[in-house]
This record gives structure tokens, sequence and C-alpha cells, in this order.
């Protein structure tokens, strides 16, 4: 049984302004960012990671640093960057709240014209990320653990598609937190989603079950 933690970075300023935060953009943690990374460095001390694999963004990068150490050693993969939201990036996301395709995004994503928008498509993401998810796994079977450290639309489309959410529904549990993760078994190829979204705030809250996973 292999263990991936999926780990979604610190807030960002983009995070903090309410602006689309896709693959074509960055900016540093907030101090609440910082403060969410170094917490997960506290849920997460106890466990051993033989891999670590991150998005090549910076803020997944910061955040890795934080929460692993500075001397950890890591892998940049490319496939898990950000969706990339063309147009979008960086803009208000209240300018498109009542818009037909920014409710397509958040809730049909199968119906939301991406190319209207210069973005990548959902498909595409998970065809991407699904395959380092996958490698990530294969790299510390039959029994490790790997962190993933990435980005929110990433995580919550992936550990809802891996584990058999149609992919048009993918986003209907709500997007996870920043400085949060989430933990997926891998198996003989199938996936099961075994922690949701766990943040610091809510660490307190989880099962017996759970709580193994962080010991």
């Amino acid at each position: 049984m292999t263990l991936l933690y999926l780990v979604r970075h610190g807030e960002t300023e983009i995070n903090a302004e309410g602006r689309f935060n896709g693959g074509g953009v960055d900016s540093p943690l907030t101090a609440a960012g910082v403060t969410g990374a170094r917490e997960l460095h506290d849920l997460l001390g106890r466990v051993h990671f033989k891999r670590i694999f991150v998005s090549p963004l910076p803020r997944a990068v910061t955040t890795e640093q934080i929460v692993a150490g500075p001397d950890k050693a890591f892998t940049i993969d490319p496939r898990l960057r950000e969706l990339a939201l063309g147009d979008w990036d960086g803009q208000p996301l209240g300018d498109l709240a009542t818009d037909q395709q920014f409710i397509n995004y958040r809730h049909h994503l199968l119906e939301w014209d991406y190319q209207a928008v210069h973005a990548e498509s959902y498909q595409s993401l998970v065809q991407r990320a699904g395959a380092a998810m996958e490698d990530a796994a294969k790299s510390v079977a039959p029994d490790g653990k790997a962190m993933v450290v990435s980005h929110g639309i990433v995580t919550t489309v992936l550990a809802n598609v891996l584990t058999g959410v149609p992919l048009d529904n993918a986003r209907d549990s709500g997007q996870v937190d920043n400085a949060s993760v989430t933990v997926l078994e891998y198996q003989d190829g199938q996936w099961l989603k075994r922690a949701w979204n766990v943040t610091a705030a809510s660490a307190g809250k989880l099962t017996a079950a759970e709580r193994e996973l962080f010991n």
C-alpha cells in the first residue's frame, strides 16, 4: 500500500486579493500562507516521505521548503503545474461571478469553453497531472509514502477523478484549502481517498484511522 500526501501551497498574495491564481501567474506567500505551511510542517513532522515531488511554480516550491525543511531533497515535476487559465489568470474573480462560463468552470467542467479564454482544458490537466501522481506512487511502491506539493485545482480535481468521481463533477466537493493535505492510497492501479482537505485547524476532528496517517 502506497500513500500520496497531496499538499496545496500556502495562501499567496493573489489568493488574498481574490484573483485567479492559475498556472500562468505566481506571487509570494502571505504571512498567513507562511504560517499555514509551518503548521503543516508540524502536522506532517512524524511522517517519513521517501520522495517529494513539487510543481515548478515558486509558491509550491516555497511551501515545500517550509513543510519539509530547506535541506530535504525534492523533484520538480512540470506536470504538477496549476491549470493554465489563460486570459483569466491574475484577474479578479468577482468580475466573472455571474458569467456562465465561470459557472461552468466551477460546476460543469466539461461544458467550460476553455478555448475562449485561451486556457487549458480539464482533460489535459487530468492527463498530465494524473500521470505525475501515478509515477509518484510507483516511485515509492509498494509500501512507501510520497509528498506531492502543488495547487488547488490540481489537488481537488485529481483527488476526485482518481478515486472515481466523474470529471464533470470533480469540483462539486469544493476546492481544497490553502496549506491543506489530502491523502490518497494507491495499490494495484487503484486509488482510495484516505483523508480530505486536512488543515492544522481541522486536524482535531480526524477519525482514529485518519490520525494514524500522521503518525
